[in-house]
């Protein structure tokens, strides 16, 4: 059977940005592991060993300039025009280190509406996860529109 591995990415006293953290926390599907890397991917990505995974599917938040809870796949092309949550390194130096452990590296973006210290997603927020989580388990995730 195929694996994969979704890589969920936020910080959970920023309101929107714990999206990534919470799908990785929810998310559980055959064929998947989960990591919830909190604001630090590139902590995780060390420990990944290479050959086990076909897919790495991040999951962050990003002001991508669209309506709160809308949901994308982010080529890396567009990396340098919006702004991804709270990590330490670009996400572009943690896709480019999977891309050497995973045959695939997809990057989901989910735009956040308040990313403001406190606890709690906005209700959009809270909308796009359940939307997410569903694809997928499904599988429909690899329709999701490109940014």
């Amino acid at each position: 059977m195929t694996k994969n591995i979704l890589l969920g990415v936020g910080n959970d006293i920023r309101r929107d940005d714990a999206i990534g953290e919470l799908v990785a926390r929810e998310f559980d599907a055959p064929g998947w592991d989960t990591e919830d890397c909190g604001p630090m991917p590139e902590n995780f990505v060390p420990h990944l060993k290479e050959g086990i995974y076909e897919v790495a599917v991040i999951v962050d938040a990003a002001d991508m300039k669209l309506e709160p809870g809308q949901i994308r796949q982010v080529p890396r092309e567009k990396l340098g025009v919006f702004t991804m949550s709270t990590h330490a390194l670009p996400i572009s130096l943690v896709m480019d280190f999977l891309e050497e452990k995973v045959d695939q590296v997809v990057l989901i973006g989910i735009q956040p509406k308040d990313m403001s210290l406190g606890e709690g997603m906005s209700p959009e927020l809270v909308e796009a996860k359940e939307r997410l989580l569903e694809l997928l388990k499904s599988g429909a995730w690899k329709d999701i529109p490109v940014l």
